[in-house]
């Protein structure tokens, strides 16, 4: 399988990042990448790129092409494919008036389905970060060891414990001034309780500077100052894995195989 992108520029930019990064997780897969460029084969020297660099001059032929810079809509004419896609990667009405004039005539990729709205019949990819690449720090994981079951300690040790890098620390029988130094060693408090009323040490976490990681339960007076999570397990040890590149790819493969 043949596949292409392309780019005007190939600068420090989180847009050529995303072509280089779907083009590295194509190579693994032994897919025949190439990203099309105003200067061809000139290389990158920002960041390490694995597929094959060529100039947009002439014609060019692939079995897909993703197109997603509005700066380069007029190279389409030169591309023979079994299919182009129109990648949508940035918003402002002068972009989408440009995106606009080929809704229709081209599937439509969105990489935020913020985009929707203004192009309901596309496929959404939305993605991605390098997660392995890009991996959390040692950290010191706060919470408080309580016995009410209500405070669930035993979830949250049950949930973090064994995890790389995670150092729990269980606040229990602690003096005003012993809680303030706890707080200040702290990279992030966790509270997840179950039974309504307010959460002080959520409270105090914050206000201690703290990002607070939370279900959300006796937090809803300042769920603007929290995490909220579903799964507490994946956001400590995986927490961007669900749009990661190897992701991405697998649903623009998904997509392709919708082309043949």
């Amino acid at each position: 399988m043949k596949v292409g992108m392309i780019t005007p520029v190939m600068g420090v930019f989180g847009s050529v990042r995303r072509f280089m990064e779907i083009g590295n997780e194509m190579v693994k897969r032994g897919i025949d990448f190439t990203l099309y460029t105003p200067k061809g084969g000139h290389g990158c020297s920002w960041f390490d790129y694995k597929g094959k660099l060529a100039s947009w001059s002439g014609h060019i032929h692939v079995d897909y092409f993703i197109n997603g810079d509005p700066r380069t809509f007029q190279i389409l004419p030169q591309v023979k494919a079994k299919k182009i896609f129109i990648l949508v990667v940035v918003g402002g009405e002068r972009h989408r008036r440009t995106y606009k004039s080929l809704y229709g005539k081209y599937p439509f990729i969105l990489n935020n389905r913020k985009f929707a709205k203004h192009f309901p019949k596309s496929h959404v990819v939305e993605g991605g970060v390098n997660t392995g690449f890009f991996r959390p720090k040692p950290r010191r994981v706060l919470f408080q060891d309580r016995t009410e079951p209500w405070k669930n300690a035993a979830f949250i040790r049950q949930q973090l414990s064994g995890l790389p890098g995670i150092t729990l620390v269980g606040m229990k029988n602690l003096n005003n001034e012993q809680m303030r130094k706890v707080y200040q060693t702290g990279d992030y408090f966790v509270a997840w309780e179950s039974r309504g009323g307010w959460c002080n040490t959520a409270a105090e976490a914050i206000a201690s500077g703290l990002p607070v990681i939370t279900n959300g339960a006796n937090c809803e007076p300042f769920l603007d100052r929290v995490i909220v999570v579903k799964d507490l397990r994946a956001f400590f040890s995986n927490p961007m894995e669900t749009w990661s590149w190897k992701c991405v790819v697998d649903q623009l493969l998904a997509i392709f195989s919708k082309y043949k």
